[in-house]
C-alpha cells in the first residue's frame, strides 16, 4: 500500500493548482487502486473499502491542509458526479 500512497503524494506534487473535481478524480483513481489492492492481499470487501479509502484519505490530508476543501472533494468523491 506504501507504493499507492508514494505513486498518489508523487501525482499530487506533480500538478499544478488543481480545481476540486480533478482533486476528486485523483483521489477515486487512487481509492479504487487500493481497494484492489487490498482485495488482491485477501481482504474482504468490506475491509478492502474502508482501509482503501483510509490510505487514500490519510495521504490527500497529509498534502491538503483545508479541512473545508478535503470535505469537499470527498463529497464530490462520494457524489454521482462521476
Amino acid at each position: 500500500m506504501k507504493q499507492l500512497q508514494e505513486a498518489f503524494l508523487r501525482e499530487l506534487m506533480s500538478k499544478e493548482q488543481l480545481t476540486l473535481i480533478e482533486y476528486a478524480v485523483l483521489y477515486s483513481k487512487y481509492c479504487n487502486l487500493s481497494i484492489a489492492e487490498e482485495l488482491n492481499n485477501g481482504a474482504s470487501e468490506p475491509r478492502a473499502k474502508t482501509m482503501g479509502n483510509y490510505y487514500t484519505f490519510a495521504t490527500l490530508s497529509d498534502f491538503i491542509n483545508d479541512n473545508n476543501k478535503l470535505d469537499r472533494i470527498i463529497a464530490i468523491h462520494e457524489s454521482d458526479i462521476f
